[in-house]
């Protein structure tokens, strides 16, 4: 008997030292990880989030921009900390896609992460230079085969969702462009609307404020529906193109060695900050609608996409040589 009451005294101070250290969390800063540049996508859609989470819990949330390797250089960085809930992980489709384009990466997204919420929905936007010579997908097409070496499209570098939904367009359509790519989203744009290159297809979310302030000419959405932000954009199908199904998701994870309760309590406050005005407001100004998918789909969701993304580069040879 004083053997039991000794084991369950243990148990209850084991489970009272483990709520307690559930219940202190977070004492200090968390940092979120990005793996791309400040100024795209994943930023864009991160900091809002941030903002939400600090206030709640009163607690700082920090954003760190980790490029490079195609997202994967700073998605291992998170490999690499401890499963402490103090490092989290933002990212998105982009993940998904590298999966099959860097097989040496050093991580397995399903394996060594564990799902805290999907976030941002955001359909891709074929956007042109103001000064291209084509100013409708149509157009671009038949320019593009009329002028083989002629059209440059950039992007926030190879393995990108920019990267890949380009590659698919061109599988669909049967033209060639020449890819120039860097390291992030911002400076992309900023060789677009400059003329480097001609053509990008950028998630709404960096784009919707240059459309709209005419910095840059959009073409078409590359998903089944236009966007309900700018209903008179047509999609690449309506716009004399191919049938298109590749809009961008984006998700936040956890290291999975990360305690059940801190990933049950980042759930919930990530839950309560996705549905703040300020969020709301800040995914609606960039063209992006809050996903309404359970987090407990994410990982077959995201090997669906794995499988889905390495197919189309196997096809279209766009892995990193």
């Amino acid at each position: 008997m004083l053997k039991l009451f000794m084991n369950g005294a243990v148990f209850a101070v084991a489970a009272i030292g483990l709520h307690a250290n559930a219940a202190d969390y977070p004492s200090k800063p968390v940092h979120i990880i990005v793996p791309y540049g400040p100024g795209g996508g994943v930023d864009t859609f991160t900091r809002p989030i941030t903002i939400a989470l600090g206030e709640q819990t009163g607690q700082s949330f920090v954003v760190e921009n980790k490029p490079g390797g195609g997202g994967t250089i700073g998605v291992r960085q998170v490999t690499r900390t401890p499963s402490d809930g103090y490092t989290l992980l933002s990212g998105g489709a982009h993940q998904a896609m590298a999966e099959g384009l860097y097989p040496k990466r050093g991580y397995t997204l399903d394996q060594d992460f564990k799902p805290l919420a999907f976030t941002a929905i955001v359909p891709n936007v074929v956007i042109a230079n103001l000064n291209a010579p084509f100013k409708t997908v149509k157009e671009l097409i038949g320019y593009a085969k009329q002028h083989p070496t002629e059209v440059n499209y950039c992007s926030s570098g190879v393995g990108t969702a920019q990267h890949l939904v380009a590659e698919l367009f061109m599988e669909a359509t049967s033209i060639k462009m020449t890819h120039i790519p860097y390291t992030g989203t911002a400076a992309a744009l900023t060789d677009l609307m400059g003329g480097q290159c001609q053509v990008m297809f950028d998630g709404l979310g960096t784009s919707a404020q240059l459309i709209r302030t005419q910095k840059v000419r959009p073409l078409a959405f590359t998903t089944k529906e236009r966007s309900p932000y700018f209903p008179e954009i047509p999609t690449t199908h309506e716009a004399g193109g191919p049938q298109m199904d590749a809009g961008i998701w984006y998700a936040l994870w956890a290291p999975a060695k990360t305690p059940a309760e801190t990933v049950a309590y980042l759930q919930n406050q990530i839950s309560i900050a996705m549905k703040s005005e300020m969020v709301k407001k800040a995914f609606e100004a960039q063209g992006a609608t809050i996903s309404d998918k359970p987090v407990n789909e994410l990982p077959a969701f995201v090997s669906a996409e794995v499988k889905r993304w390495t197919q189309v580069s196997e096809r279209t040879a766009a892995a990193p040589k």
